[in-house]
């Protein structure tokens, strides 16, 4: 075998000590503006590389100059250079050499649209002339004055923008306008164009070259990037991570400018502008871009701390060689060696990323679903659930069946076998039967107490869940109208009377008093008419129980005849209304034993019995305690023609429960239901929701 020619535009460069302490060299290659790192053994090979020499004749110089290499290590190395065009190819093999490699990485048509959706990056320009002209004065923005400045401006916006708190999060709602959109997405890219130029500015003061700035789609999902890959010369552990941080740097400088400006402008468009530009700053800078999860300035500023090259893809190697040796125990050195604190640190960070991403891609796959239209959106999902989170955990099963002679009966091998079995149990097992029902408990001894007539509340009596007797005096109502009738009928039988006595001494006007005597029985009658009416301006308790329902009720008050004033309950009887999910119709059994556990953490839990269900859904869910509204379970909407009426935003059966014994429990409180129902499995009734969820938006 004869030792290929190396490109002559290759660069070497001085690299970073390895973490090992060993000493590190970087390849260049301009044309695709990348880096290799070199060890110590590979830069000798390229040290003392003759292109056209034997590899024996080759080795055997290596050799004595006190190399320690063989044949195989210089294949490999000599395989690396060619899998990265780094070698000169003989005349009439480059097209062939260069058409097999690109055979080897096409994939078929429907894996190159999709990766195509799931990732693609466009470059837009290449900003190294206008680096080099502005650089000079953008440096003056990084001096430490400059920072300390925006620091103590940033403080006093802070703590304005804390006194103005209310005012500051009400602005939050501009944003769910068109405008406040149309704005949003300005502020954006304003924003991210100088987070982008902060690392553009950043590398170019540390002389490094700034090859292109770009756009990037995730998903379709549009974030800009900066080529810092230059950055690879730097020699300087600081200079690299400062960097990287040059991006979140200057969104935060950015967000303490827009606060403090928030805080002192006067209500208008420009205090607009800054209240977008400061939230959009504090919201992608913390919230996205220090994740180190992702491959944003997070993670690149997390590896730099931790001096790790290829964090990543080392973490993930680690993590899966720890889960086979856990599952099999086969005893497999793991991809580098490295100390145990270290080797944890990569394992748990493999492990944090692969639990971020696995929400992380569930979000956006739901949220594609929601903004495509049906069938696409759930073609979209699949893909994405399949691409992000089945691949990878289908690519290492593959693994575990290629290392399947290595696999032996061990302890490993029984606990995951444990482990499996368990899970099958739980998942398959029709093992579960407990319903949780929303439910309220109801007296059955309840009154409405009302208004006998139109009246004005004079005094109230009684406080909420105070306990009364039967009589007792609960509120006093005063009626203006009543009482001018009263007096008016009273000053009318006073005359009447009057009339009367005069008449009784005159013998000629019998005809006269008859009709008079006939009028004050009448005005009599309708004066006893309106006292009795007076009476019950006194409202009184019509049996003794606990008062309810006295909130929205307080003296001076206008109240009308037709309108419930309060209620008063007796308790020691009732029932339990319970509310069963149409899903759950299917496994409730009646004369079955339940358990009512009350919400108010007071009350002990009540023993009950099933007794039916009714085969009609709830139209309308006659108990509020229980409806969203008012912090209850069972989702409502408010009805549009009936304006009081709350309707379940989803079908709900009425069941019935009879408590064992007396309860001290009163009106209408509200709780939950525990009851065995027919046994199921999880995982098939998780299964068939998800199908049946999926036939009905696809709208098949």
């Amino acid at each position: 075998m004869i030792i290929p020619y190396l490109r002559q535009d290759l660069e070497i460069l001085r690299g970073n000590s390895r973490e090992d302490g060993s000493p590190a060299w970087l390849l260049y290659d301009a044309i695709r503006n990348k880096y290799f790192t070199l060890g110590i053994t590979a830069f000798r090979l390229i040290k003392n590389w003759k292109g056209g020499e034997d590899l024996k004749k080759f080795e055997k110089k290596i050799n004595s100059q006190g190399i320690e290499t063989n044949t195989e290590e210089i294949k490999s190395f000599i395989s690396f250079l060619q899998l990265n065009n780094l070698i000169i190819q003989p005349i009439g093999q480059g097209v062939p050499l260069l058409s097999k490699q690109k055979a080897s990485l096409k994939k078929n048509w429907l894996l190159n649209l999709i990766h195509s959706y799931l990732f693609f990056k466009i470059p837009l320009f290449k900003p190294d002339e206008f680096l080099n002209k502005s650089i000079s004065k953008v440096r003056k923005l990084g001096s430490k004055n400059f920072r300390n400045v925006i620091y103590l401006l940033g403080f006093i916006g802070i703590f304005l923008v804390i006194q103005q708190y209310e005012s500051f999060v009400k602005t939050f709602m501009y944003f769910f306008t068109f405008n406040g959109l149309l704005l949003y997405l300005i502020t954006l890219i304003f924003v991210k164009c100088l987070h982008e130029l902060g690392h553009a500015f950043v590398a170019k003061h540390f002389g490094c070259r700034v090859s292109a700035i770009g756009i990037a789609f995730l998903v379709f999902f549009p974030f800009l990037y900066t080529d810092t890959t230059d950055a690879w010369r730097l020699r300087n552990h600081k200079e690299r991570l400062l960097i990287n941080f040059a991006g979140i740097l200057t969104e935060l400088h950015l967000a303490l400018i827009a606060t403090f400006a928030w805080a002192i402008l006067p209500d208008g468009g420009l205090k607009s502008v800054a209240f977008f530009i400061a939230t959009t700053s504090w919201i992608s800078s913390l919230a996205i871009n220090v994740s180190p999860f992702m491959r944003f300035d997070g993670y690149y500023v997390f590896a730099d701390w931790l001096k790790a090259e290829n964090l990543q893809p080392r973490s993930f190697a680690l993590a899966r060689w720890k889960v086979r040796e856990t599952f099999f125990g086969l005893n497999h050195k793991p991809p580098e060696e490295l100390n145990p604190s270290r080797r944890w640190i990569f394992i748990s960070y493999a492990w944090l990323t692969w639990l971020y991403r696995f929400f992380l891609f569930i979000g956006i796959a739901l949220l594609v679903y929601h903004l495509a239209f049906k069938v696409l959106g759930i073609i979209l999902f699949i893909i994405e659930i399949y691409w992000f989170i089945m691949a990878p955990i289908v690519r290492e099963i593959k693994q575990w069946w290629l290392l399947k002679s290595e696999i032996k009966f061990n302890k490993e091998t029984k606990r995951l076998l444990i482990i499996i079995f368990s899970i099958l149990i739980l998942l398959l097992a029709p093992w579960k039967s407990s319903m949780k029902i929303p439910a309220v408990y109801v007296s059955e001894k309840y009154s409405k107490i009302y208004s006998p007539y139109s009246a004005q509340i004079k005094n109230i009596l009684v406080q909420k869940d105070e306990i009364v007797k039967k009589g007792q005096p609960l509120i006093e109502l005063y009626s203006p109208n009543l009482e001018d009738y009263i007096n008016s009928t009273r000053r009318k039988l006073k005359l009447i009377k009057t009339k009367l006595n005069r008449l009784s001494d005159s013998a000629g006007n019998m005809d006269q008093y008859i009709t008079f005597q006939q009028r004050l029985v009448s005005v009599q009658s309708e004066l006893h008419g309106l006292l009795k009416i007076q009476n019950k301006m006194i409202i009184r308790a019509p049996f003794s129980g606990s008062i309810k329902d006295l909130d929205n009720l307080s003296n001076g008050m206008w109240v009308s005849n037709k309108n419930e004033l309060f209620g008063i309950v007796h308790y020691g009887t009732g029932q339990v209304k319970g509310f069963v999910k149409e899903e759950q119709i299917d496994r409730f059994k009646s004369n079955n034993t339940a358990v009512f556990i009350p919400n108010d953490g007071v009350h002990k839990k009540i023993n009950l019995i099933s007794r039916s269900l009714d085969f009609s859904s709830v139209g309308i869910l006659p108990y509020l305690s229980l409806s969203s509204t008012h912090k209850g379970p069972i989702a409502v909407r408010l009805d549009v023609d009936k304006e009081f009426e709350n309707r379940p935003e989803t079908a709900y059966y009425s069941a019935n429960f009879r408590p064992v014994n007396k309860t001290n429990i009163e009106f209408e409180l509200p709780g939950y239901v525990h009851v065995d129902g027919y046994r199921y499995s999880p995982f098939l009734k998780m299964f068939k929701n998800i199908f049946s969820l999926l036939i009905r938006e696809s709208g098949f």
